[in-house]
């Protein structure tokens, strides 16, 4: 299965990912930080970098998967957090539905 998996390699998705991987499954990690590149592809995931508020990013990055772990990371830097947190649930939703994930 193919399983993307949101909030980089934080404390919930990295030991997920792994789980997931050790049991045969192709894991795609998203994270903003180019740095941790290289650290997705050591535990053995492929990584997408971009924001999640992109929604053509995401978008792309759901395509053809069959399920997704989706989280909304922590950003003090923005001015509003509820309408960050709305704005990435919506983007969320959109390509859960048009990709048909279940």
């Amino acid at each position: 299965m193919k399983i993307v998996v949101t909030g980089s390699l934080g404390n919930i998705s990295r030991p997920l990912a792994a789980q997931l991987i050790a049991h045969g499954h192709a894991v795609h990690v998203i994270s903003s930080d180019p740095e941790k590149t290289e650290a997705i592809r050591q535990i053995g995931a492929m990584p997408h970098i971009g924001s999640l508020q992109d929604r053509t990013f995401v978008l792309e990055t759901f395509a053809g998967a069959d399920a997704v772990y989706t989280m909304v990371p922590p950003d003090f830097s923005v001015a509003d957090y509820y309408e960050f947190s709305d704005t990435i649930h919506q983007i969320y939703a959109d390509a859960i539905t048009q990709h048909s994930i279940r």
